[in-house]
């Protein structure tokens, strides 16, 4: 059922023999003194910083869930199938290395190197941790001698898109460094954030999208616009956070938070503004040159997403330092909870656009990251409300894979809300009859390797213990083999409605993207692999599936 937003919840904190009651991500900040210069993001809205009795509650607290009285059947079980990944990781590497090895992308069909994230060899640093966790190390360092060779100030004829080079390239430079220990993982990194640091050279501080990295000249991906999206300002603070950690240059770290402040001081949805007019639900369509939001739609889809898994995921990453990132994940994921999540008139909750107070319902499979990283937070702070809202969520992401004959999901749906008719009458006579038999309409019908739902699947599962959560990461990887799988690696699907078993062909769509290796390919393993594998006490994950630790002590100083 729809959960009814409350104003005051009870987490559970307790230290000291204190038992805290308040907002659903931690107890109200209180002054502390500083130690040296704290650093931007340490003090909430109204100059507070951390209260040391919940900081010391939250670093003790642990997320995963406890494994020791697994059955045997169940251990075997896990193993048999995290063998199987690793073998599809394997055999989707071998036609990488044979074709395109050290190009960003192998054009699996063509069976030739791709050119798209200029030429620094995407595919393989976006998998170095993929590779170190299934303890492929022979594979790992050979790459390692290819990523010691990049030259990040050549661009290879393209202008680089910033949030993907961040996301990429410096979050698996970083994870590589922190699991292996090699300086050079860490120096590449250095030299690829510096790279992108022209990109910030603007009036406000605000990135553009795009980088000319030979002349440090800066654009929109629309050329003669200035326009950009959330996701693409708001992405940058965990790689940054964490590259001024171990550089001791907390210079990263300020370009990251400095975005933050400019969108907080040029929009308040108090101040009469058109666009920003819901607390904490931040319009997706921005002007990195004005600072201003350019457009009504508030979505957590394409274009939002890692926005706000990154309020939350920095502030975990920081020791639970970063005062502000909580204030505002607080703010946000109440707003989320209020307006922008809707019941299906098949029992399932969805969230969806938010145009000023109207609600549309239409949801993409980037959404999908929501239960896990929602889950994730609800844990640490111990709130069984907004923990049981993720579950909820799994439920209605997985329905659409599970209804589906191919177990893989469209890109993107509609669905009907309970009790909102004219949601049904306005669709189109495929949709409706799409409605009635699967209780959404695929709006984008193809599957393009995409982790989300994996994501989701395996944080749950890590984190209760359930097996179902394992169950269905399973079925979808066997959807994976049955309609993606060709000679030499896998594509994408372009109908997930047909499944190749029972169609006798394939029907592919040529995209084999980085982030297959990365993150599908990781999570999936993951899900199987023993549990001290890259544990959720131990390690935070990226939007990219990097995982950073979250052992390095930090006092709010760089």
């Amino acid at each position: 059922m729809r959960l009814q937003l409350l104003s005051v919840y009870a987490i559970g904190l307790a230290a000291s023999g204190a038992q805290w009651t308040s907002e659903p991500f931690g107890p109200v900040a209180q002054t502390a003194p500083a130690i040296g210069r704290l650093a931007s993001g340490m003090r909430s809205l109204d100059g507070q910083t951390a209260d040391p009795q919940r900081l010391a509650v939250l670093r003790t607290r642990t997320v995963q869930h406890d494994f020791s009285n697994e059955s045997e059947e169940d251990r075997s079980t896990r193993r048999a199938r995290a063998a199987a990944v690793k073998r599809g990781f394997q055999y989707a590497w071998a036609g990488y290395k044979k074709y395109a090895y050290g190009a960003d992308e192998v054009d699996v069909l063509a069976k030739k190197p791709k050119t798209t994230r200029n030429g620094w060899g995407a595919t393989l640093i976006d998998a170095l941790d993929t590779l170190w966790a299934m303890d492929l190390k022979d594979e790992f360092w050979e790459a390692r001698d290819l990523v010691a060779k990049t030259d990040f100030s050549k661009d290879g004829g393209q202008l680089a898109k910033v949030f993907e080079t961040v996301i990429r390239y410096l979050g698996g430079l970083l994870s590589a460094y922190e699991q292996s220990r090699d300086k050079i993982f860490l120096q590449k990194a250095t030299e690829v954030a510096n790279a992108m640091l022209p990109a910030f050279n603007t009036p406000l501080g605000l990135p553009w999208q795009m980088l000319n990295i030979t002349s440090g000249v800066g654009s929109s991906e629309t050329p003669g616009k200035s326009s950009t999206n959330l996701a693409e300002i708001g992405t940058f603070q965990m790689e940054f956070f964490r590259l001024s950690q171990l550089t001791r240059n907390g210079t990263y770290h300020e370009i990251a938070q400095n975005i933050i402040s400019v969108m907080l001081a040029k929009n308040s949805p108090t101040d009469g503004n058109q666009n920003y007019v819901i607390p904490g639900l931040y319009p997706i369509d921005f002007d990195m040159l004005s600072g201003k939001f350019t457009g009504r739609a508030a979505y957590w889809g394409g274009g939002a997403d890692s926005f706000y898994e990154y309020l939350g995921k920095t502030w975990i990453l920081s020791d639970f330092m970063l005062e502000r990132n909580r204030e505002l994940w607080t703010e946000s994921i109440q707003s989320f909870n209020q307006y922008a999540v809707a019941e299906s008139n098949h029992g399932y909750l969805f969230t969806g656009f938010v145009d000023g107070a109207k609600f549309y319902p239409y949801s993409d499979t980037f959404t999908n990251f929501i239960p896990g990283t929602l889950g994730l937070l609800s844990k640490i702070v111990g709130s069984d409300t907004y923990f049981q809202l993720a579950v909820d969520l799994l439920e209605g992401g997985y329905s659409v894979f599970d209804e589906m004959p191919s177990s893989l999901g469209a890109e993107a749906i509609r669905f009907v809300r309970k009790n909102v008719p004219s949601d049904y009458l306005l669709l189109k006579d495929k949709a409706k009859k799409q409605i009635d038999q699967y209780g959404f309409a695929n709006e984008r019908e193809y599957y393009l390797l995409r982790p989300e739902l994996i994501e989701s699947l395996f944080y749950m599962y890590r984190m209760t213990g359930d097996t179902k959560y394992a169950d269905r990461v399973w079925k979808i990887w066997q959807g994976i083999q049955r309609n993606c799988r060709v000679e030499d690696g896998y594509v994408g699907t372009a109908d997930v409605a047909v499944d190749a078993s029972v169609s006798g062909a394939l029907n592919t769509v040529d995209s084999t993207e980085s982030f297959f290796f990365a993150e599908t390919f990781l999570y999936l393993y993951l899900t199987f692999a023993d549990h001290d594998v890259l544990s959720l006490d131990d390690w935070v994950f990226t939007t990219e599936a990097h995982p950073l630790s979250r052992k390095m002590p930090f006092d709010g100083t760089f």
